[in-house]
């Protein structure tokens, strides 16, 4: 029992040795080059890097109903699985955000991720030399004698959104490089030393995070920027962010009104009114007794137009007699109306009295003529 004991204190000794050394370097050992993020390498020789790891830090838009609530924070690193053992990083949040802690001893609570799972060390100390006024921010350190690191998730922790969060805040997430005479930040691998390591190392404080000096191109999504547009303004040389999304009033889109086709208005055609023909009474004419004509009452004749009216013929008799005027045929022209006329008589036969009287005065004229003659 007090052999195991004996073993566990002997390991905890040897990985706050390890924890030591990944995160100040030995700086009796260390050069002036170290203390460089570019570790003394050019811009070509670090793009030569046999390692390129690449880091990603949480960048959300939360509804603007997220005020007082917390969210999930994540640091992940890529690119470098089985590559790395022993890290020092530090990163700064919005001084705004409340970071979750343990409510007795005061220590930042966190969760260890997949890259980090296997590691024989990890940890995470607040940093309050650093980072002040809008800036708070903690110091990880990893440490392992293998080469366990892998890609995923470094390390995550809780952080509370102010209570007064408005929409359109951003708070901004940033991994950074810190270096000074007795430390300075570290991402080796278990030969921390050598040129490989130095080179992956010098890649990824320069080209791994963003930073205004050597990779200035952060920039948020355009989905995110669609949400918040005040992302579209932040600092190209920070690493995420969590935001409120912008307070946009509702847009109530008024229904298009239905289409009414009109339709052609169905065609009346006039129908010419039925013409009525003013039908003539029949032409009485006086016919000579003993002709064998046999008179044609009025009204039951052929229907002729009206002759129109005129003087009567005068014509010369044989053997130079006196002249005589030949009465005008007497014609009755029907009126227009189809109605049987108000004074046509109310007994008898119509027109026998008008009949009678014609052929009277045609037997008078006769006998006269004869009269004459003998």
């Amino acid at each position: 029992m007090k052999t195991n004991s004996l073993k566990k204190a002997l390991s905890v000794i040897a990985m706050a040795a390890v924890a030591v050394s990944a995160t100040s370097v030995s700086v009796l050992a260390a050069s002036e080059a170290d203390l460089q993020p570019n570790k003394g390498f050019t811009a070509d020789q670090i793009a030569a890097s046999a390692v390129k790891p690449k880091t990603d830090v949480t960048k959300v838009v939360l509804p603007k109903t997220a005020a007082g609530t917390k969210q999930k924070v994540e640091i992940s690193v890529n690119n470098v699985d089985g590559q790395w053992a022993s890290s020092g990083i530090h990163f700064a949040y919005d001084s705004r955000l409340a970071i979750d802690k343990n409510a007795r001893t005061g220590a930042i609570n966190f969760e260890k991720g997949s890259a980090s799972a296997d590691l024989d060390m990890v940890s995470i100390k607040a940093d309050t030399a650093n980072f002040t006024g809008d800036w708070a921010g903690f110091f990880i350190t990893t440490a392992c004698q293998n080469n366990w690191g892998g890609n995923g998730v470094i390390v995550s922790f809780d952080v509370t959104i102010p209570s007064d969060a408005k929409p359109g805040d951003i708070y901004p997430l940033d991994i950074v490089f810190k270096s000074k005479s007795d430390a300075v930040d570290r991402f080796a691998n278990s030969a921390s030393l050598s040129e490989a390591s130095r080179l992956m190392e010098g890649y990824f404080f320069t080209q791994g995070i963003y930073n205004p000096e050597s990779n200035n191109n952060f920039a948020a999504p355009a989905a995110d920027i669609a949400k918040v547009a005040g992302l579209a303004n932040i600092n190209a040389g920070y690493d995420g962010y969590i935001a409120i999304e912008d307070d946009i009033p509702e847009t109530t889109t008024a229904p298009a009104p239905a289409t009414t086709t009109a339709h052609a208005p169905a065609t009346t055609s006039a129908v010419a009114p039925a013409t009525t023909s003013a039908v003539a009474h029949a032409t009485t004419s006086a016919v000579t007794p003993g002709s064998g004509t046999t008179p044609v009452a009025p009204g039951t004749g052929t229907t002729t137009a009206p002759a129109p009216t005129g003087t009567g013929t005068t014509s010369a008799p044989a053997g130079g007699g006196k002249a005589t005027t030949a009465k005008p045929a007497a014609t009755t022209v029907a009126p227009a109306s189809t109605a049987a006329p108000t004074n046509a008589p109310k007994t008898g036969v119509p027109g026998a009295g008008v009949a009678v009287a014609g052929l009277a005065a045609a037997i008078g004229t006769a006998f006269v003529l004869r009269k004459k003659e003998d």
